[in-house]
């Protein structure tokens, strides 16, 4: 196996063991604020910095963001590093029993 694999099922491992809670709220809320930012970023040519910031239209832009990262995203992400995770531990299993 590659180093870069057994770090990963040792990071997985380790995540799995902090709970989906925890994951869903680390990961889905920082990939809500750091899209919903970068989404406004175009509007900086046109409006100042607080015009698009701050003002009630991005907090409820922002919150839909989260709504969407907490239920959503994180749960592909999970799924599709759980389903990494699986593969490599057989593979470390096959390579053990050769």
């Amino acid at each position: 196996m590659k180093l870069s694999e057994l770090k990963f099922i040792e990071s997985w491992s380790k995540t799995r063991e902090n709970g989906r809670l925890r994951f869903a709220l680390r990961s889905g809320i920082t990939w809500s604020i750091i899209t919903a930012f970068l989404t406004k970023v175009f509007e900086l040519s046109k409006y100042s910095f607080s015009e698009v910031y701050f003002n009630q239209k991005f907090y409820i832009y922002l919150a839909y963001f989260i709504i969407i990262g907490g239920m959503i995203f994180w749960k592909f992400i999970w799924e599709l590093n759980e389903k990494k995770y699986q593969k490599l531990l057989k593979k470390k299993q096959d390579e053990g029993n050769s």
